[in-house]
């Protein structure tokens, strides 16, 4: 063999050296899921809720996920904290290019879910790494926050596009939240428990037989009712709650109906999270209009306060915002503003949590 080939074929090696790829299980310890998931007998990890992320820290070149879908989902793709990048995933098994480079470096990648709970479930049955390529450690926040909701805090109507409508699931983005900002600006994990159209006792049509929030909350994937979530994995600091848009659609509900499903679902919450701080929050979409629905909603949570009896339980007077013009849900915009609002409550919060 000549010198000039010797020397190709040694030019070479790093490239297809990088090129090569290893398989790395979707549970590694070392894939760190922020938000409720579900791993398989398989090693796969399943995820149904909104704004779940998967943060990897990798020294690799390559790194792609391997993700089925069902329905349609939406993620945003960052790499080193740089532009998101909008990545739509049809019903189907998916290889997902989240690093495509020339040289091994050290990486953060950031895959957030966008789509709300019933726009499907998505499944990382694992990743391909180059051959050269590791998952590395990394320290997650010591504070944990739990939202729990409805399409709002969702972040339903977040994505505007002059033809989209609000069933489609790109106008969506759990990332845009309140619950993501305020999270975000704590420096705090963030679980949104939420799912559209659902209350604390009926839903958007008035149904009572569905999974609302006290059924789906106790739950890993929203609409698997085998998938029981172990509370043990998060114990949060502070539980918000946004809730009675929907129970209210339909008219004004029952006192009593409304008043005592919420109390017993605070209690709920308090079983599994005793020492947190729990906040009950106006809906920005009611108003009184035909009927004093916004009244009567924040009277009827007063009541829930008062029943409960607890310094751990507040209610917090939310304002009305304008939301997405001819929908009401509100924009990207808007969930700043809430999300500036609630801040101080949540700080107060934390500052009273018992340090562990």
């Amino acid at each position: 063999m000549n010198l000039k080939r010797v020397l190709l074929i040694a030019a070479l090696l790093p490239s297809l050296h990088a090129r090569a790829d290893h398989p790395v299980p979707a549970d590694s310890p070392d894939a760190y899921y922020e938000g409720r998931v579900a791993t398989g007998e398989d090693h796969s990890v399943a995820m149904g809720f909104p704004g779940i992320v998967l943060h990897l820290h990798v020294r690799a070149a390559r790194v792609r996920a391997e993700v089925d879908v069902s329905g349609n989902a939406y993620f945003d793709l960052s790499v080193d904290g740089g532009p998101q990048r909008l990545i739509r995933l049809g019903e189907a098994d998916h290889s997902i290019e989240l690093l495509a480079s020339d040289t091994p470096g050290e990486h953060r990648i950031n895959l957030t879910r966008r789509t709300e709970s019933w726009q499907g479930q998505c499944r990382v049955r694992g990743f391909r790494l180059d051959d050269a390529g590791e998952l590395l450690s990394m320290s997650r926040p010591g504070v944990s926050l739990v939202f729990i909701g409805d399409s709002i805090t969702c972040g339903a109507g977040t994505e505007i596009s002059p033809t989209g409508q609000m069933s489609d699931p790109v106008r969506s983005n759990g990332r845009n939240s309140f619950g993501r900002l305020i999270a975000d600006r704590l420096g705090a994990e963030c679980f949104l428990v939420s799912y559209g159209g659902r209350g604390v006792f009926r839903d958007w049509q008035g149904i009572r037989a569905i999974a609302n929030a006290p059924v789906f909350y106790e739950r890993t994937l929203p609409d698997d009712p085998t998938s029981r979530w172990d509370f043990s994995k998060n114990v949060p600091s502070v539980v918000c709650l946004c809730l009675g848009t929907n129970d209210f659609n339909q008219g004004i509900p029952d006192e009593n109906e409304f008043v005592n499903a919420y109390v017993e679902f605070v209690r709920k919450i308090q079983r599994d999270a005793p020492n947190a701080t729990v906040l009950l929050v106006d809906s920005p979409m009611t108003i009184d209009g035909v009927s004093p629905r916004h009244t009567t909603a924040v009277a009827y949570i007063e009541e829930v306060v008062q029943a409960l009896r607890s310094p751990l339980v507040r209610h917090v007077r939310l304002m009305h915002v304008p939301g997405v013009p001819g929908d009401g849900h509100p924009t990207a915009a808007d969930h700043v503003t809430i999300a500036d609002f609630l801040l101080p409550y949540f700080n107060e919060a934390l500052a009273k949590t018992p340090k562990s």
